[in-house]
């Protein structure tokens, strides 16, 4: 299958989508987090979207979406996205929703850094500046005064680098089905969470059964948004959209979770991560001109 064209508003359109999606799931998952463990409820999420994307992909005409050119990179990603997805609801479950988000958002200042350290790439004095500039926001957003959760802290950090890593994968991936990545994502995320579930199951209560199949489609949808996001447009072009996720989160930690938000350091500390974000993106446009005019 060939690389399809770039196609910016499609894009665009899927990168607003899905963070808006990706706000539902995580409201779902921390109101679950409070009588549930986290492994538990990505199992029944991950098992939730199974069903339905398995009878599609049974279909005859669909069974070609088993297949992938690059079953290693897609295997890979699928366990990285089943362990993230852990991460990420053990994070929401110690912070606001609001303050995980800013954190996860990090997970491109982790890029040049982990690259340097295990790719050995040269990582210049900008995006150096740009990394330290964007730690410093994680700093102020963290307060040393103890005003956050040290091991929310750590588990959305941690979650930024996951994400970090899945979203470079996916790039790779431009060849591939969203449908087929998503599918088997799905499978990893069941295996990966259902190891935990002999210790951690207590089962669906009858009121939660709306709760469990509402993070079910919505995580679904928001990474089929998602993947077809990548797909289309460069991640230096879908990035700066995915800062919407902190409009939707704000207002949902103030309207659902009646959070007294402390908007000093999460404006600042926000403002310091996405200006270091956008700074990072104009650095690689800036080397990708410079690469492309010595070509020509």
């Amino acid at each position: 299958m060939n690389a399809p064209k770039d196609n910016f508003p499609v894009a665009i359109a899927c990168c607003l989508a899905a963070h808006f999606m990706f706000a539902i799931m995580g409201t779902c998952a921390k109101f679950l987090a409070e009588t549930h463990h986290v492994a538990e409820i990505a199992f029944y999420r991950n098992l939730i979207v199974f069903i339905p994307f398995f009878l599609f992909i049974m279909i005859p005409k669909n069974r070609h979406l088993f297949k992938t050119n690059k079953p290693k990179l897609v295997a890979i990603r699928a366990v990285i996205g089943g362990v993230s997805l852990i991460v990420t609801f053990a994070a929401l479950s110690q912070l606001p929703m609001a303050y995980a988000t800013v954190l996860f958002f990090a997970s491109s200042l982790l890029t040049p850094a982990l690259a340097f350290f295990f790719l050995k790439e040269h990582v210049g004095i900008h995006r150096w500046s740009a990394v330290f500039i964007g730690m410093c926001g994680v700093i102020v957003i963290a307060q040393p005064s103890g005003a956050v959760s040290i091991l929310g802290l750590i588990l959305a950090l941690t979650a930024a680098i996951l994400h970090s890593t899945m979203y470079t994968i996916l790039r790779s991936l431009k060849s591939e089905s969203p449908l087929t990545i998503t599918f088997y994502f799905i499978i990893a995320g069941i295996l990966i969470s259902g190891m935990f579930m002999p210790w951690v199951a207590k089962g669906i209560a009858a009121e939660e059964i709306w709760i469990f199949l509402l993070i079910g489609a919505s995580g679904g949808i928001a990474q089929l948004f998602l993947s077809n996001a990548y797909k289309y447009a460069p991640a230096s072009l879908i990035t700066p959209f995915s800062y919407t996720a902190l409009l939707w989160t704000v207002l949902i930690d103030l309207y659902i979770w009646k959070y007294d938000l402390e908007f000093t350091p999460l404006l600042i500390g926000a403002g310091l991560i996405i200006t270091a974000q956008l700074y990072i993106i104009y650095r690689e446009y800036i080397n990708n001109m410079k690469s492309n005019n010595t070509e020509g």
